[in-house]
């Protein structure tokens, strides 16, 4: 146990978890804003190893665990997570304007189930202000940045498209790879249960014919929700077939994942999402689904659930090419990367010596 899990962690619990949340993301701009803190933080967490690095859809990833989307929204610490040691970062949700998010508190701990409750409905700084922190990229930098994009919360649906159509065209220099986030093109009762997969062609053919009269490829992947039903699982494993799409992001938080009734409780009261420790064997479940269904013919990035090296390991074996983490940055501190990193590299090193 880490001196961050046994004494840090329990310190920070006492308070609001969003603050605390806010609080530590400051911290770690301030650390990690020049060479020299970014030069630290990779002394300090991250761990390198020619064994872990892997090319996905095109793109060339120094080790496969990455930032998930909801931890640099703005997209303004992808240096420091680079320098903690993650091979990707997923900056967003980003909506074309500024918005504030759902009412506080919208963030909620579960530390006994190691799980997060959150209802923060996309607050985000918006695509001009995101442009201008994705300027900053130094040429060279190793991390891989890719973009979460959605509708903005006021947008009525026949403009749902061209939100879409506009944050991919204005950060398509500026980003590696998309993820689509649909969960906007259902309404808020449906709870991000019903998608349509009719809209989802319809956005998704908007960005591939942008994408064609384009120099560079930039990647497309479709996120997955947990709370989906197989056969809507399936028609967007259809489009990945049927269409230039390039992967798929699996799965995300949970409308409905929470062992114990508290949780559950929570869930409906809240009316957010859980994230952490309880999504992780559907993850693995429906990431094997997937990969099984389209015969491992394309990428896959894992996403919920994981929170220590063997749990990112089950992912990778399921079929995943890659996998995020969101609850165990908050959980594991700033460590977690190296450490998983660390023992990638030794599972990798021990198949070698094996085969």
């Amino acid at each position: 146990m880490s001196f961050y899990t046994k004494i840090t962690r329990p310190l920070l619990f006492l308070f609001s978890l969003e603050r605390v949340h806010n609080v530590a993301l400051w911290l770690l701009g301030v650390v990690g804003r020049g060479p020299f803190g970014q030069w630290v933080l990779k002394k300090l967490f991250a761990w390198r190893s020619p064994q872990l690095e892997r090319e996905v859809f095109g793109v060339k990833f120094p080790n496969p665990v990455g930032v998930a989307a909801g931890l640099d929204t703005n997209a303004k610490l992808y240096r420091q997570w680079g320098a903690l040691g993650y091979g990707f970062v997923e900056i967003g949700t980003l909506t074309p304007r500024p918005q504030t998010g759902a009412p506080k508190p919208r963030m909620f701990a579960i530390p006994r189930d190691r799980g997060i409750v959150e209802r923060m409905e996309y607050p985000n700084c918006g695509l001009e202000k995101a442009i201008k922190h994705l300027r900053r990229r130094a040429y060279g930098q190793k991390v891989v940045v890719g973009a979460n994009i959605a509708p903005g919360s006021v947008t009525s649906p026949d403009k749902f498209t061209a939100d879409y159509l506009r944050l991919f065209r204005n950060l398509y220099q500026y980003v590696e790879y998309f993820t689509v986030n649909v969960s906007a093109l259902v309404s808020d009762a449906e709870r991000y249960t019903n998608i349509d997969k009719k809209k989802v062609e319809e956005v998704l053919d908007a960005l591939f014919d942008f994408r064609r009269g384009q120099n560079q490829y930039r990647p497309i992947l479709l996120k997955v929700s947990p709370d989906w039903s197989l056969k809507q699982i399936d028609d967007m494993v259809d489009i990945l077939i049927d269409t230039p799409l390039d992967g798929l992001v699996v799965a995300g938080g949970s409308t409905r994942l929470g062992g114990r009734m508290s949780e559950r409780k929570l869930l409906r009261m809240s009316g957010g999402f859980m994230s952490g420790a309880p999504l992780l064997e559907r993850t693995i479940e429906l990431v094997d689904y997937v990969c099984r269904k389209m015969e491992h013919r394309y990428p896959v990035i894992g996403v919920g659930g994981v929170m220590t090296a063997e749990d990112v390991q089950r992912l990778l074996d399921a079929g995943a090419s890659l996998v995020q983490c969101y609850s165990a940055v908050v959980y594991e501190g700033p460590g977690f990367a190296g450490r998983v990193c660390r023992k990638l590299s030794a599972n990798a090193s021990a198949a070698e010596h094996k085969a």
